[in-house]
């Protein structure tokens, strides 16, 4: 018996040591870094800089894997499905963290028990843009657009933070507005430039390059101030709806069992390059902030957020899917 003892003493010595060996020489092989949105997105531009970082800081070889649908349920699972070894990073936002548990009936994971929070990224709010020709040039016109028409004005959306700001806009400003669901921000500005749809609350990253080029119109954004590429374009509180300002936020997460030491290297990883001057520049130009966090204090930071979204959810009388 004694012996049984010792041999099982020396094989947990043995795993422990193999296990921490493998956390302190973190990383050796390829990181996949997975997206829940399609590329041209806000994460997605972001996430392909942070992987650059990373690849540089390490030497090893950073991909990106972009898996939209399901409002980021569908790459959620796919980080879960991995292996619990800081090899598969899941690079996501309030979507998949904060708000879906408040939009959907059911979910297929818990995203505070089955993942554990590395670092933030940042954070950026959202904007009401509209085509060039699209006859309303400011909010109050909007408004008074969709009050005087017969059909509601529809929306486009093409993550969670979108709906959320167009929904608690509708809500506050007293309008109808119909809910068009799209897998990704490219393909619901596609739809506007088009005229399928009639606006979208896009991301200024996503939008940034149809403003600048004419064929999209800003007409306010859901940040409390407003942003340094657009000095002129109000907030929505400057504009007349109090109550409707939103920000989304970009966040590093890992599958819940990860060891500490993996988690902890990869925080200095990622807060290394949002600590970079090159990256709060990029940011600002995008209409974005830089959002520095340890593991503990982004977790904090998305029980606030899962609380805020159930009162957005509450206020603006949204329909769960």
């Amino acid at each position: 018996m004694r012996a049984c003892r010792t041999i099982a003493f020396s094989l947990f010595v043995i795993l422990l040591g193999m296990g921490m060996a493998d956390a302190a020489s973190f990383p050796s092989r390829r990181i996949t870094l997975v997206v829940p949105f399609p590329a041209g997105s806000a994460t997605d531009a972001v996430t392909r800089r942070l992987a650059e970082s990373i690849g540089t800081a390490t030497n090893v070889a950073v991909v990106v894997e972009n898996k939209p649908g399901a409002d980021g349920n569908l790459a959620a699972l796919s980080v879960l499905k991995a292996e619990a070894d800081g090899y598969t990073v899941f690079v996501t936002t309030n979507s998949t963290q904060a708000a879906n548990v408040n939009l959907f009936n059911s979910m297929p994971y818990d995203p505070a028990r089955d993942f554990a929070p590395v670092a933030g990224i940042m954070t950026i709010p959202m904007m009401l843009t509209v085509r060039a020709e699209f006859p309303a040039r400011n909010v109050a016109e909007f408004v008074a657009l969709a009050k005087a028409r017969e059909k509601p004005l529809s929306f486009g959306s093409g993550n969670t933070s979108s709906r959320g700001a167009a929904e608690l806009f509708r809500f506050r400003a007293g309008i109808p507005m119909q809910h068009v669901p799209y897998r990704g921000m490219p393909q619901a500005l596609t739809d506007v430039l088009s005229g399928e749809i009639d606006c979208v609350f896009a991301d200024p990253a996503s939008a940034q390059g149809l403003v600048q080029d004419g064929r999209l119109r800003v007409l306010a954004v859901t940040s409390h101030e407003r942003l340094a590429p657009m000095p002129n374009v109000p907030t929505v509180t400057e504009a007349g709806i109090s109550g409707a300002d939103l920000t989304a936020w970009v966040g590093v997460y890992v599958r819940a069992g990860t060891p500490t030491d993996v988690i902890a290297r990869l925080n200095e990883l990622t807060t290394a390059f949002v600590s970079r001057e090159e990256t709060r520049a990029y940011l600002e130009s995008v209409g974005a902030k830089p959002f520095r966090a340890t593991p503990d204090e982004l977790g904090a930071f998305q029980a606030a957020d899962t609380k805020r979204w159930a009162e957005i959810v509450a206020i603006a009388k949204i329909e769960n899917k």
